[in-house]
């Protein structure tokens, strides 16, 4: 008889903690934004120091694929969480604000190779690359608008819109 309430009572408990919020912390989303900042730096080296061809352009192609991956999980942890504080936001934007530049260099610097993507006969798959970064961008900036604070948000806007210009001006390049 004491068996079966040990049992039913650790079945209640394992029942009880699995429906236990796995909200992510600050710290988690802040560390999500630097893994992030780190895998758009390699896929902008990988950019820089691609000249031409198929067999180079296949780690151009992993690089982005990272970074793409990166950024969905740093997405799916904001959206694992509870809407940010203001603290929470500013510590968000400061993140983000380290992040930015790297990815704007980044999307400069895949436009700037266009022209040898395309002489290889890979613009295509190389803009589809790209634009999955850049769809990525977008549903990360969906989420963070939900979570952070509209005054913080407000502040990325004009960093957000400079980088999806840059993605446009990218998407052009692929195109010529």
């Amino acid at each position: 008889m004491r068996w079966i309430k040990f049992n039913a009572l650790l079945a209640g408990a394992f029942c009880a903690a699995s429906f236990v919020s796995a909200a992510t912390s600050i710290g988690q989303n802040i560390s999500d934004m630097q893994k992030l900042a780190e895998k758009i730096g390699a896929a902008k080296d990988s950019l820089d120091n691609y000249n031409g061809g198929i067999p180079a352009a296949l780690g151009v192609a992993r690089s982005l694929i990272v970074a793409q991956t990166s950024a969905k999980h740093a997405r799916k942890n904001l959206a694992d969480r509870e809407p940010m504080t203001p603290e929470e936001g500013d510590r968000f934007y400061e993140s983000y604000s380290e992040m930015f530049p790297i990815l704007l260099d980044a999307v400069h610097s895949a436009k700037d190779k266009a022209p040898l993507f395309n002489k290889a006969g890979l613009g295509p798959e190389a803009k589809t690359y790209l634009d999955n970064l850049h769809n990525e961008k977008r549903l990360f900036e969906k989420e963070a608008q939900s979570q952070v604070p509209e005054d913080i948000f407000r502040k990325v806007q004009p960093s957000a819109n400079r980088i999806s210009a840059a993605f446009d001006e990218a998407d052009l390049a692929f195109q010529s």
